[in-house]
């Protein structure tokens, strides 16, 4: 089952909740987002607190996508500060979770996560994990890198690409949209898509047929295939945390009241 369909969601402002899964030191706290009761695969927040240590190295039996939002987590030989990021495919050497200051950290599994300690031997990532990417260092790229859009982006919107799985296609990346970017084309996609604003504000004028919401820091979406949403605007600029279940094709349609939605988020959202 895929997960529920979840919109304009305050994700700080989810209750947390004690998370000890299996395997992994007690002491972490996880605000649920996102849920597939079908494989327990679930996307949230996790909070590490100062000190947290998980005293043996670790492997997960599913595949997990982290975010550091603050904080650090060290992994290993690794160090992941905010805007670090790591995809560790089932089984992966991820090596000692600790995390001296704490830290929160935005976590993607597609199935119950189940940890198992490596008798102290860190061992090594498998090939395809991506064990430690720092997305500072990281240049902003053509947005046709991460979508296939059935007509041209207006300029002004970017990706850097974190992760993308082979087979699936199944994509993680950050997008950036530059102050007054605007799409006024109607989005549908084939996949999944799941967002986390990180900066900025993200207008979405229909969302379904209905009147739609602004995304701002620390809002989130998981939205299934075929919701119909648009047109886009951003008066501040923005920078969204996204993973799409698939490539993200994007089909457009046209929205007689497209500029009317945009001019009027541009003109009275306030200035950052």
């Amino acid at each position: 089952m895929p997960k529920e369909h979840v919109e304009n969601l305050s994700a700080p402002e989810v209750a947390p909740m004690p998370w000890n899964p299996r395997g992994l030191a007690a002491g972490a706290q996880l605000r649920p987002l996102a849920g597939d009761p079908g494989t327990g695969g679930f996307t949230g927040l996790i909070d590490l607190p100062a000190g947290f240590d998980s005293r043996s190295a670790l492997s997960c039996a599913g595949e997990m996508r982290l975010f550091v939002i603050d904080g650090e987590l060290r992994m290993g030989g690794h160090r992941l500060g905010p805007g670090g990021f790591c995809f560790h495919p089932a089984s992966s050497a991820q090596g000692r979770w600790r995390s001296p200051e704490g830290a929160r950290v935005f976590a993607i599994f597609l199935e119950t996560p189940e940890f198992h300690a490596r008798n102290g031997d860190s061992g090594n990532p498998a090939p395809e994990a991506v064990p430690a990417l720092d997305s500072w260092t990281m240049d902003w790229r053509n947005p046709l890198d991460a979508s296939a859009p059935s007509e041209s982006f207006r300029p002004g919107i970017f990706v850097k690409v974190l992760h993308v799985d082979p087979e699936t296609q199944a994509s993680t990346h950050l997008a950036g949209l530059m102050p007054g970017w605007h799409a006024e084309g109607i989005e549908e996609h084939p996949v999944y898509e799941e967002n986390y604003c990180l900066q900025g504000d993200v207008h979405i004028g229909e969302v379904g047929g209905e009147t739609g919401y602004t995304m701002v820091a620390g809002s989130y979406l998981c939205r299934p295939p075929g919701i119909r949403h648009g047109p886009l605007a951003s008066k501040n600029g923005n920078v969204n945390l996204c993973f799409t279940h698939g490539l993200l094709g994007i089909n457009y349609t046209h929205n007689p009241r497209a500029m009317r939605i945009i001019h009027r988020h541009l003109r009275e959202y306030p200035w950052a």
